[in-house]
């Protein structure tokens, strides 16, 4: 079963009297003439919203500032739309291509989706962090890459308050190996006579990665998603599209 949507959000109180915070650029585009409308994931603050200008192409050669690099940010303002007073590069950009640079830019737009703006995490800081590195560390080894998404959806699930039980079904019983179950919203998995083989959970739960787990893994996260993300598509998704297409 699963535990109350957002159960684990509180509202997250920055400190920015001329304090620097640990962040990632998660997305950015053009506001007024000379900034940009940033969203940030802060180690202490969850996503936060922000306005900066735009970097001096006579200092950093660019006009955007860049993903996928660890930042120290400081920031100011008292409302929900913080400013940016200051933010310097602390990490080397990580370096990440094709299929896996696209996926990095899913996680990017998967925490802008759904996760709430000024809502404190604990772990989600650390968890995007790990998932940026390990895409960087197999890019060598393309199979690992659908267990990193996967493993990244269910532990963001978990955060938001929505973490899969693998241990029993709604019934409170053990799943059992050759047993089907659909997934029910509030309640868990119920036996059912076609649908998730328990084998397959197992496996997921277990990190035991086969095509069928690996299929079983992205249906499901996919389902727990959906209410969450709504009819908009994602963007990212495209980027995949247009590469097997």
């Amino acid at each position: 079963m699963t535990s109350a949507p957002c159960a684990v959000l509180v509202t997250a109180k920055i400190n920015m009297r001329g304090v620097y915070h640990p962040a990632y650029l998660l997305h950015s585009r053009p506001f007024q003439d000379d900034k940009l409308l940033l969203d940030l994931l802060l180690q202490d603050g969850g996503r936060v919203r922000a306005v900066a200008r735009r970097p001096s192409k006579k200092k950093g050669g660019r006009s955007q500032w860049p993903l996928f690099t660890l930042c120290q940010i400081q920031l100011g303002g008292r409302g929900e739309l913080k400013t940016v007073l200051a933010i310097e590069e602390s990490s080397v950009t990580v370096q990440l291509q094709a299929e896996f640079l696209f996926s990095a830019f899913y996680l990017n737009e998967l925490i802008c989706r759904i996760w709430p703006a000024d809502a404190q995490s604990d772990g989600l800081f650390s968890l995007y962090q790990q998932s940026l590195h390990n895409l960087a560390r197999f890019q060598g080894d393309p199979p690992m890459l659908q267990p990193i998404l996967r493993q990244f959806e269910f532990a963001l699930l978990a955060e938001l308050g929505i973490a899969v039980d693998f241990s029993s079904d709604a019934l409170g019983g053990p799943l059992s190996a050759d047993t089907c179950y659909q997934w029910h919203a509030e309640q868990g998995f119920m036996p059912a006579a076609q649908g998730f083989l328990g084998a397959d959970l197992q496996a997921v739960a277990a990190g035991n990665w086969y095509q069928d787990s690996l299929r079983c893994a992205k249906q499901l996260t996919r389902l727990l998603l959906k209410p969450l993300l709504g009819t908009q598509p994602l963007t990212s998704r495209a980027l995949f599209a247009s590469v097997t297409s």
